[in-house]
């Protein structure tokens, strides 16, 4: 994809247009146009940018520039869904997810509501509820552009706040509460685990550390025989024991101060650590 800003249109609460090419099998993945602090917890400067929530996105203003024959559809995959908890200002708890409205793959386009790109057909929404609360129904994605062919679009969005109106930083601004707000110093605090790692196995091994993702291992420490070590870790991160022909179950660290010992059958066997 694509993306160019067009000539700024002189108005207070307007972003610069947005022109949108796309290329055959060229998509964009279901989402929302408005900031979800939820998912920036620990994140000051974002927001003390979006206002507590305040500044944002209010609308947003789609149209197409051309035909096109096959895919490159608009698709809302929750159409229809209900709203969960309605009398709710804002998206915790079952607010986010509730009977009839699961959270869809971002990459489908083959349930909801789709509009097909036509030269000169215009798609206005808005992202947030009367009450202020973002409308998690209003998620949306562009679907795959058919072989050989390219879509041109653009798109213009309309501010809740004139676009340059500064964002102050409030320390008892009653949306922290709502949204979960956490100091960053606080959460790497909460999140930091000391494991102790005794090798109770006839031989030194490698400790590593495994991305689950990609099967990427780096390795920590090689402790020996008989010995004992320790490392600093956060809670989540998978860890394994193995030699050149051997390897250990996966274990993770889920707290602090979590107590590792490896067996001579080859297992990881912990006192407050749990087992993937």
């Amino acid at each position: 994809m694509t993306v160019s800003n067009l000539t700024r249109v002189p108005a207070s609460h307007n972003e610069d247009v947005q022109l949108l090419r796309y290329d055959e099998t060229q998509y964009y993945y279901a989402h929302m146009d408005w900031m979800e602090l939820e998912a920036h917890y620990d994140q000051k400067h974002a927001w003390q940018q979006a206002h507590f929530g305040h500044q944002d996105r209010l609308a947003t203003v789609f149209w197409y520039l051309n035909d096109v024959a096959e895919g490159g559809e608009t698709v809302f995959p929750k159409f229809g869904f209900p709203i969960c908890k309605p009398d709710s200002r804002w998206g915790e708890g079952d607010a986010r997810f509730c009977p009839g409205a699961p959270e869809p793959d971002t990459k489908v386009c083959d349930q909801g509501l789709k509009i097909k790109p036509r030269r000169g057909t215009v798609i206005l929404w808005y992202n947030y509820h009367p009450s202020g609360r973002g409308d998690r129904n209003a998620l949306h994605a562009g679907c795959p552009v058919g072989p050989n062919l390219t879509k041109w679009s653009a798109n213009k969005w309309v501010r809740i706040k004139p676009n340059h109106a500064p964002g102050q930083w409030i320390e008892d601004h009653p949306a922290l509460k709502r949204h979960g707000f956490k100091d960053k110093e606080a959460v790497e605090n909460d999140n930091r685990c000391r494991m102790s790692i005794t090798n109770n196995y006839q031989a030194a091994v490698n400790l590593m550390w495994l991305n689950l993702e990609t099967n990427e291992e780096i390795m920590m420490k090689t402790p020996e025989s008989g010995k004992a070590g320790s490392l600093n870790s956060f809670v989540g991160p998978a860890f394994v024991a193995q030699t050149d022909n051997k390897k250990s179950n996966v274990v993770s660290c889920r707290g602090s101060g979590v107590e590792f010992a490896l067996n001579d059958r080859f297992r990881l066997e912990e006192s407050r650590a749990q087992e993937l």
